[in-house]
């Protein structure tokens, strides 16, 4: 059986110092309105104080996020049951955050978008899953493989980020486009995965890190071994929310529509 993720689809990242954040200066310049209103986007904001260096070793991404297809191949192998599965609900978006039953990976909006998905069988990216999901996955890929896999830390997706181009929080405007409909967000998704591009900011993507302070950054409620770490925003957030820096939480059991996730290869 071949196993996921071939090596086409790795894109390597050199080893070397990189650098993470965001400095005061740079949020004090966001022009008029990008964070206006949104006080926990700005919360958001200063847990991505202070800009630092980071010394990464060199390592490969996913040049793309896990699709349903290779997901499936996981589950039906290990065999295993995700969260959403063993507690037979999952969040979904309707003008507002929705618990309903039923979802999962296989099914993860609960309305008439769920048709493409196939029951698995789709090179859609993979969605409601939660950071455990992603884990549990990773470690079977490592297995496979013979060599670690896991989710990247989330230094080592920024710089990814940025090699990619993914735009830095000092290139978010006010009145750049905001969310899109679930339709477009499903064909764009599409387009990504058909494309084989990086497609960072279609969806939220798992890191392996706890949501903690940067050294010498301040200090705030939620930070510590509560949640994990999340990067990259989805078509469903706003423009500040998809650049490379900006950093966001949930619990390890969280799971919706808009989250997924790609792996990484320690040592090139």
């Amino acid at each position: 059986m071949p196993h996921p993720v071939p090596d086409c689809d790795l894109v390597p990242v050199p080893a070397g110092t990189y650098t993470i954040g965001l400095s005061h200066d740079m949020i004090a310049a966001l022009p008029p309105g990008v964070v206006d209103g949104h006080l926990m986007k700005a919360r958001y904001l200063a847990a991505s104080i202070p800009r630092h260096e980071v010394a990464l070793g060199g390592f490969s991404m996913g040049r793309r996020h896990i699709t349903c297809r290779e997901f499936r191949v996981f589950v039906e192998s290990a065999p295993y049951l995700t969260e959403s599965e063993r507690r037979g609900w999952g969040w979904t978006w309707e003008e507002g955050w929705l618990k309903r039953e039923g979802l999962s990976w296989r099914r993860p909006f609960g309305n008439e978008h769920d048709g493409v998905f196939r029951n698995g069988d789709s090179d859609l990216p993979v969605l409601q899953v939660s950071w455990n999901d992603a884990a549990a996955f990773c470690r079977w890929v490592s297995n496979m493989r013979g060599r670690p896999v896991r989710l990247p830390m989330e230094a080592e997706w920024e710089a990814f980020a940025s090699i990619a181009g993914q735009p830095s929080v000092i290139d978010a405007a006010a009145d750049q486009p905001g969310p899109v409909a679930v339709t477009e967000y499903l064909r764009r998704l599409g387009d990504e995965e058909r494309g084989g591009t990086a497609g960072i900011g279609l969806l939220w993507e798992w890191t392996g890190d706890w949501f903690d302070r940067y050294p010498g950054g301040p200090g705030q409620g939620g930070f510590g071994t509560t949640y994990r770490v999340l990067r990259g925003g989805s078509l469903l957030s706003l423009p500040i929310q998809r650049t490379r820096e900006f950093r966001f939480r949930r619990c390890p059991t969280a799971r919706s529509p808009f989250y997924g996730f790609r792996i990484a290869f320690p040592g090139g």
